[in-house]
Order: C-alpha cells, then sequence, then structure tokens
C-alpha cells in the first residue's frame, strides 16, 4: 500500500519533467543578419501554444505558434539588436545585425515629395520655364548692349519686360505647384516616420519605410504584376521608381529602370519562382523580387 502511494508523486514528477524536455526552445541561428527591412527569426518549441520575446530593453510581445513552429520579424536598426526568446521556463537569447541608412529621412522625404510635384506639373509650363532658362544667358547679353546705346531707356524697357515675364512666370509655376501637390497628396511621403511603416498606398503601388531616429534604413516599393501591363501603371512605376532612386542617394534611375526591365523580360520566361536581382548604382542597392502576383524593390545602402 505505501509503495503504490509512493508510486503516484513519482509518476506526476516524472510527467512534469518530461513535460520539460518536450519543450525544448530552439531556432535556426544565434546571430540573424537583415535581410532588406527586417530579420525573420524563425525556431521550435513543443507543447505550448505562444512565445514571447523581448528586443532590447522593448516591451514584451508574443506570437504563437503552430505545428511546434514560430517566427517573427524584427525591424532593422542602425545597431546590432539583442532578442530574447522565452516559452515556459525555457529562454533563447539571438542577435540581430545592423543596417546603414540611407539618409536623413526628414531630406528623402522633403526631396521626394517636391520631385513628385515637379513631376506632375503641366508639360507646357514646364516646357516654358525650360525656355526661359536656355535664353537667359543670351537676354542678358542682348541687355548689357543696349545699356551702353543711346537712348539707355530702351535698354530699361526691356529690362522691365524681362522682370515682369520672369514674375509671371514665378507666379504660374506657384498656382501649377499648388495644385499639383494637391493632386499628389495621397502619394507623398509624410514629413515625419518612425519604425518600420507602410507610408503611401495606391492603386498602383505601396511605400514602405524602415526608420529609426530619423535615419532611414530601407525603403520598399511594392507593385501588383498586373500594373505593368497598363500603361498608366507602368508610366506610374517608372515615376516612383526614379523618385525614389533620385531621392535616396542620387542613384541613377535611368540605369535602375533599364536593369529592371531587362530582370522582368526574364522572369517572363519562369514564372513558376520567385527570381531575385540586385541592381547597384551609386552605392545604393535596389534588390528586386518578381513573382506571378507581385514585384519588390527593396532599397538599401
Amino acid at each position: 500500500m505505501k509503495a503504490s502511494r509512493l508510486l503516484i508523486p513519482i509518476l506526476a514528477l516524472s510527467a512534469i519533467l518530461t513535460g520539460c524536455g518536450n519543450q525544448k526552445l530552439s531556432t535556426t541561428k544565434s546571430n540573424y543578419p537583415v535581410t532588406d527591412m527586417a530579420a525573420t527569426i524563425k525556431g521550435t518549441v513543443k507543447d505550448t501554444n505562444t512565445v514571447k520575446y523581448q528586443i532590447d530593453d522593448g516591451k514584451t510581445q508574443s506570437v504563437k505558434v503552430n505545428s511546434d513552429n514560430f517566427f517573427f520579424t524584427v525591424p532593422a536598426k542602425q545597431k546590432k539588436q539583442n532578442v530574447t526568446i522565452k516559452a515556459g521556463s525555457q529562454e533563447k537569447k539571438i542577435t540581430v545585425g545592423s543596417q546603414n541608412k540611407l539618409g536623413s529621412y526628414k531630406q528623402v522625404a522633403k526631396k521626394y515629395n517636391t520631385q513628385l510635384v515637379q513631376a506632375n506639373l503641366p508639360k507646357s509650363l514646364i516646357t516654358k520655364a525650360q525656355a526661359a532658362q536656355k535664353t537667359q544667358k543670351s537676354t542678358a547679353a542682348k541687355l548689357k548692349a543696349l545699356a551702353k546705346s543711346d537712348p539707355p531707356q530702351k535698354a530699361m524697357q526691356e529690362q522691365q519686360k524681362l522682370v515682369a515675364a520672369g514674375k509671371q512666370l514665378q507666379a504660374e509655376m506657384a498656382t501649377a505647384s499648388k495644385a499639383a501637390a494637391q493632386k499628389v497628396k495621397n502619394q507623398q511621403l509624410p514629413a515625419t516616420s518612425e519604425g518600420l511603416k507602410t507610408n503611401v498606398t495606391t492603386d498602383n503601388y505601396q511605400i514602405r519605410t524602415n526608420v529609426d531616429n530619423d535615419a532611414l534604413l530601407s525603403v520598399g516599393l511594392i507593385i501588383p504584376t498586373s500594373q505593368l501591363k497598363t500603361t498608366a501603371g507602368q508610366k506610374s512605376f517608372g515615376t516612383t521608381l526614379a523618385l525614389l532612386a533620385n531621392s535616396t542617394g542620387g542613384a541613377d534611375a535611368k540605369k535602375v529602370l533599364k536593369d529592371f526591365g531587362n530582370q522582368v523580360k526574364k522572369q517572363k520566361n519562369n514564372q513558376s519562382s520567385t527570381q531575385t536581382h540586385t541592381i547597384t548604382s551609386n552605392g545604393v542597392n535596389f534588390k528586386t523580387a518578381v513573382s506571378v502576383e507581385k514585384i519588390y524593390i527593396f532599397i538599401t545602402k
């Protein structure tokens, strides 16, 4: 009788110990590099529905476990990050690599938005402004010659005409810029941003950014492949990619677009898998991932 009484707690303790042993927590790596915009942490654990994790001294978060597997993403920062993962009494510590910055987010956003507005000005006004720039030197020489002539009033009259034309052009540009800014209001990047966010969403594309204390670490441009089958979609995508290239480090937009077009053509011959390719211009990397449904371009440095 005494033996049976002792056997029950021994069996219960054995079951508890066995359960703890089955709850072994592991991850695929101890040091995770940043891929594109973040690091994806993958691991396995048994006999639990959730796993908790903490990035540096941040807030504790949780993720569900499905078929003993779990994963979560850690947005990149300028410095390495320490991540602590817990499942019951089990604990695992890993690190996430750092990422270089493209530049100041505020400056990039301002430059992008300015160029976006300029790209939507009326073509006739742009042509007029370009023509005025071309004739500026010859007009200055003409006025200089007139100033030496007699009477000098003629030179003054020409000068006044030139000033009036310049003011009129400035007024037209200001009015057109205001209208263009309103037209592309939902396409502009916000003045400030922090963390990994989708900052622009239109029918043709999405723009995601990852920002760490105003340091722009990466930009993601996502477009449905169906958009490249339409003229409007092609124009919108090409303009957006070119503006991002110019704004994030002065990359050669024409080269980027040409290399991207070649990549898309290659993908047409192999639509069963996602093809990746990296275009580098002026130290800026444009990693493209082309699948049947979507096209991803990740801009990093």
